[in-house]
This record gives structure tokens, sequence and C-alpha cells, in this order.
């Protein structure tokens, strides 16, 4: 039989179990799905025969009480495991066959569950734990402290190839090699882009708003690339913010800090978003998009007759 795993298309922690369930070689298919997508799509996969899967993976998104509730009834409840680390998603401890834990990502969780299930295969290489360990520092933002030029390099090359062309050549990288390592094209490519990134995050400062919001000290800025960066750079120059938030129209909100005390994925729950304590995000919504084109055209009307 094969499994069913679903997991977030939006970043390197949510494309990397598909990785790693390959290297078990293991037969599934698998859908990457975005927050907003997250509650309906399950809700539909509920109704639907579920015989033909052994297993039935949620890596790295929140599961909705609610379909909790749902799974608890459903035939094959035994089929579906959890494994992700938003401390928004705590309540999923209380359900069977869910692990969540704030200290992983949800790429070291799945690892450590894959790893003992199918030990003879190639998730026990030493290359894919250097793998493994360079996505949590990425994803829960401890690349920084830790001063892992590799980490942020792995969202650079998300960024460059997409969702399927990074899990196919990640995947046959960690098959094939036995260190992780970056080939020369792409070793030329992080030189090149380093410094396309520097001029890009000195024009988006020079237009950086500073403002109050609650309790805490803001940087704002309209990006759409290097949120991580940026965030980084930024808050080193500017100690006095708490956070640093970087606003995509067409890709959501993402907040970021360098401080012990603040934990953001509270103040990103207060927007519809999540995540953890120094690096977290809201999405950007319909009704906020057309809020934006009313307050630039002044006086117009969405059309719904198109």
């Amino acid at each position: 039989m094969k499994d069913l795993l679903i997991s977030h298309i939006e970043d390197v922690d949510g494309l990397s179990p598909v990785i790693l369930l390959k290297l078990c070689q293991r037969d599934f298919d698998y859908k990457l799905l975005e927050i907003k997508e997250v509650e309906p799509y399950l809700n539909q996969l509920l109704e639907e025969d579920l015989t033909q899967y052994e297993n039935i993976y949620i890596t790295d998104l929140t599961v909705p009480e609610e379909i909790y509730k749902k799974i608890q009834v459903h035939p094959c409840q035994q089929k579906f495991k959890v494994f992700d680390h938003h401390k928004t998603h705590l309540y999923g401890n209380g359900y069977p066959n869910v692990i969540i834990d704030t200290k992983e990502c949800a790429t070291t969780l799945f690892y450590q569950y894959l790893k003992n299930k199918y030990p003879n295969t190639d998730i026990g290489k030493q290359n894919v734990k250097e793998y493994i360990e360079h996505v949590k520092d990425l994803d829960i933002w401890l690349w920084v402290a830790k001063q892992n030029e590799t980490a942020p390099k792995l969202g650079s090359l998300f960024g460059f190839y997409g969702e399927e062309k990074y899990i196919e050549k990640t995947y046959k990288r960690l098959q094939e090699e036995n260190t992780f390592t970056f080939n020369d094209f792409e070793q030329e490519y992080f030189i090149l882009e380093e410094e396309k990134k520097k001029k890009y995050i000195e024009k988006r400062e020079d237009k950086m708003f500073f403002i109050k919001i609650e309790n805490y000290k803001a940087g704002v800025l309209f990006a759409e690339k290097y949120r991580n960066e940026m965030a980084e750079v930024l808050s080193q120059k500017y100690p006095m913010l708490d956070m640093i938030i970087t606003i995509n129209v067409n890709g959501g909100i993402s907040f970021r800090t360098i401080k012990e005390d603040v934990d953001l994925s509270l103040f990103a729950s207060k927007y519809g978003g999540g995540g953890h304590a120094k690096a977290a995000g809201a999405p950007v919504t319909i009704e906020m998009k057309e809020n934006i084109l009313k307050q630039i055209l002044k006086g117009c009307e969405m059309d719904a007759s198109r």
C-alpha cells in the first residue's frame, strides 16, 4: 500500500518531508498546501475512500481542532499521523499519533520517525542528518545565532528552483552524495545573488516605515524577496526595533525578531497567522487586497460580474 503526505508549500520545512519519504523508497502521493487550503482540503479528504493508503502524514501544517474531531471518528483514524512544531498547534498533542514540538521543525520530527521506521534506507545517511539540521536552523531562525551560512542558502535555492525542482534536485543530491554540499553552479549563483540581495535590501531600507504597535516598535517594509536576510540585517542595524515586518501583498506578512522577550507566534496569531517565537507569518486576505484597492482607487467597487 502507498502513503499520502500532506505538507506546506511555502517553505523548505514543508518540502523536505517529501524528500525524506522519497529517500525511504516509499510509494506515495503528496499534496502541498497553503495555510488557507488546509481545512477545506482535509474536509474533502475525509469524505473520500482512504483505504488505498497505509499512512496519511500531515507535516508542517496546523490541523484545526474540528478536523481532529472528525479524524477521531473516521474509520481510517489510525492512518493519520501529524508532525508539526507551531506553538499555536500545541493542542494537537492531546490527540493520538500527533507530535507537536516547538523546539524542533517538522522536518526533524518526521526524520526521527522515518529513521526508526525505515532504518535500512538512505534516510540514515550522514548527509541527510546534516541537511535536516540546516532545515531546522533556517526554519526556526537558529542560523543567525549559530552563524550557519548554509541554512539561508537552502531558502535561496527554493526561491530559485521552485517547489518541484527543489525536491527533485535535493533528493538526488542526498541520494548520490555522502556529504551535503552545493554544486559549482549553485555556488556561483550564491555569489551573484549576494550582491543582488545587498542592493535589494539597501533600496527597501530607504523606504522602511517605523511604527509602534501594541507595546512594540517595528520596522515595516513592502518587499517580495529575502525576508529572512533582510530581517537579520535590519534587526542588527536598528536594535531599538522589536521586530521587522515584511509585507508581500501576494505572498503574506512575515514577522522576524532577534529579541528574547518577543514571542511572534502569539503576535501573528492576532492577524490570522502563527509560527514560532522568532519567526512567524500571517496571510494577506482577499478582503485586505480589496481594501487596498479601495484606498488607492477612490470610489472603485469590486466587479463580481466577470
